[in-house]
């Protein structure tokens, strides 16, 4: 009897070994997947592009909820460089461009987050570290940009731009956000 259960116990010891691996690293995928905290993540949106943008300047518009209290408006916005990292410059334009593919949101409301270093308007004292800007998913290609006109909004470190329908996640893109004064 002993010696049937020795033989068995080293039939299985390869998987016992592999298992026992698996149950410390945790499975490959998950790993893959929280790795890269720079990931662009879409489900039902389709991200045209993201990174730094030109723009016909439309001046700007009221948004008593941002910290300036106010947003600048963009027309024939395109794109000039595909990236995830952003060297602060003033007037410079960077976010993304996307359409709401799902069937199952268009119609819903569903919420833009950018969330960003915590920054304060001198001029006003107001501070902050996100923006919400809330819209109805027609289909349509949107955009969310942020444009840098003060040196206080070059805040240096991780920026996200996420599209939310209720608390999921249904698209987003984070950048670094580089500020190189001489």
């Amino acid at each position: 009897m002993r010696k049937c259960c020795v033989s068995w116990f080293r039939s299985i010891r390869p998987a016992i070994a592999a298992l026992a691996l698996f149950a410390v690293a945790g499975p490959p995928a998950a790993q893959a997947q929280d790795g890269n905290p720079w990931q662009v993540r879409q489900s039902g949106v389709r991200i045209f592009d993201y990174g730094i943008y030109a723009y016909s300047d439309l001046g700007f518009v009221e948004a008593p909820e941002d910290i300036s209290g106010r947003r600048f408006a963009a027309a024939d916005v395109r794109l000039l460089r595909r990236t995830q990292t952003i060297l602060a410059q003033s007037g410079l334009a960077f976010g993304m461009r996307f359409r709401v593919r799902d069937p199952g949101l268009i119609g819903k409301t569903l919420t833009l987050v950018m969330r960003f270093p915590r920054m304060t308007d001198p001029r006003t004292g107001r501070s902050g570290d996100v923006l919400f800007d809330r819209f109805v998913a027609i289909g349509i290609v949107r955009r969310q940009l942020f444009r840098f006109d003060h040196l206080w909004e070059m805040a240096e470190g991780r920026w996200t731009m996420t599209l939310l329908d209720g608390r999921r996640v249904v698209a987003e893109v984070p950048f670094k956000v580089v500020v190189a004064f001489n």
